[in-house]
């Protein structure tokens, strides 16, 4: 059986007092905590996707402008599943966000947020990107 592939969008949002923003889904969807950004639709780029998915969950109209691509990340999440997912890092002093799709959106710090994330998420990974970038 041939592994099924899906692509995802994610925005990293991180301050300038080196904390990361993280969406609590506890009761809504699986895993608890997570990243901003879903699917990739069919004919869409992972730019568009990203842009797409921050008004739909943060109400926030980004642009190309306002991100820095992260390259990607992969990993299994369930069995025969792979997600390749498209990360874009977005600098912001922004205090308070609406989430329209969870329990919120929370600022951490990189070790707090490593503890929240699921080891498929890649914390460790994506922080190192981070790093790089800021």
């Amino acid at each position: 059986m041939k592994n099924k592939s899906i692509e995802k969008s994610l925005l990293i949002p991180v301050n300038s007092q080196g904390q990361i923003l993280i969406q609590d889904r506890l009761g809504f969807v699986k895993p608890a905590w997570g990243f901003f950004g879903e699917s990739i639709e069919e004919g869409e780029t992972p730019l568009e996707a990203v842009i797409r998915e921050t008004k739909e969950e943060l109400d926030i109209d980004i642009t190309k402008n306002d991100i820095i691509p992260m390259g990607t990340s992969s990993a299994f999440w369930k069995k025969g599943e792979k997600q390749i997912r498209h990360l874009f890092l977005y600098k912001t002093d922004q205090k308070k966000f609406t989430d329209y799709e969870a329990n919120g959106a929370h600022w951490l710090s990189f070790d707090e947020a490593r503890k929240k994330l699921e080891i498929q998420d890649r914390p460790d990974e994506i922080v190192d990107k981070i790093k790089k970038l800021i």
